[in-house]
């Protein structure tokens, strides 16, 4: 039987632990890059869609007057907003026309079939564009409009 000498078997113990050792460092080592690449991902995700979320994209200064003088509310979206139709035949109390997204810095809130006139001396201008998607799933984008001094 061959002679073992003990330092030998001291450094081959010492060699498997640190073997060991290194197994399971390199393993937290990749759990915590995963952790660390896992938030850093959802941080980046988050940051880039945390933008306007309301679906209204404001311009810098107001846009193209609306040549239509009334509007009829037809679904309000809470305080100072609201959709509206504009009147094709306001004689006739018909307001079949297209969509908008109508808006007051005023504080005025708006109810359901209400008839907004433009008055004398204003008009309606663009200040933005709503997107938004309607109960069928149909993605829609309206213009915003304010009614404001010509």
């Amino acid at each position: 039987m061959a002679k073992v000498c003990a330092s030998c078997v001291q450094k081959r113990i010492v060699t498997e632990n640190l073997k060991e050792m290194k197994k399971w460092l390199f393993f937290g080592g990749g759990v915590l890059t995963g952790i660390v690449l896992t938030f850093a991902f959802a941080f980046i995700f988050s940051a880039s869609h945390s933008g306007n979320d309301d679906g209204t994209t404001w311009f810098e200064k107001p846009g193209d007057v609306i040549e239509v003088k009334a509007f009829k509310v037809f679904q309000v979206l809470g305080k100072d907003a609201a959709l509206v139709n504009g009147a094709t035949h306001e004689e006739y109390d018909i307001y079949s026309g297209a969509v908008y997204l109508l808006t007051n810095e005023d504080g005025k809130y708006y109810y359901d079939d209400e008839v907004v006139k433009v008055p004398e001396g204003k008009v309606a201008r663009q200040v933005g564009i709503y997107q938004y998607q309607t109960k069928s799933n149909f993605g829609k984008t309206v213009p915003i409009i304010q009614i404001m001094n010509e």
